[in-house]
């Protein structure tokens, strides 16, 4: 019998989505986010703090990771929302969907 050591699986990830990120579209983005939940995070924080506005495509790709991290029991966190982002998930109901954590 072998002692393997195995890390443990991330349990919460975070990433920051950049204007720079959004122009190179959001496949790589959604790879992204997908590999972070094929890896364990089961809540993931997405920090929009560098990014004027929220796209409804974004919003579809964070839609799909909260439904796998909901059935771990997670969710996705919005941080640093604007007030424009923030308006936005009020209006749409998503706020009731994701955690949102405004700006300061």
């Amino acid at each position: 019998m072998s002692n393997a050591l195995h890390s443990p699986l991330p349990q919460k990830a975070i990433v920051t989505v950049t204007e720079g990120l959004l122009a190179q579209g959001l496949s790589g983005l959604r790879w992204q986010l997908r590999d972070l939940v094929m890896d364990g995070a089961y809540l993931v924080v997405i920090d929009v703090s560098e990014v004027d506005q929220i796209s409804s495509n974004l919003l579809a790709a964070l839609l799909d990771t909260h439904r796998v991290c909901r059935r771990r029991g997670g969710g996705v966190v919005i941080r640093h929302a604007n007030r424009k982002t923030t308006e936005l998930l009020r209006r749409t109901g998503l706020d009731r969907v994701f955690a949102v954590e405004p700006a300061a």
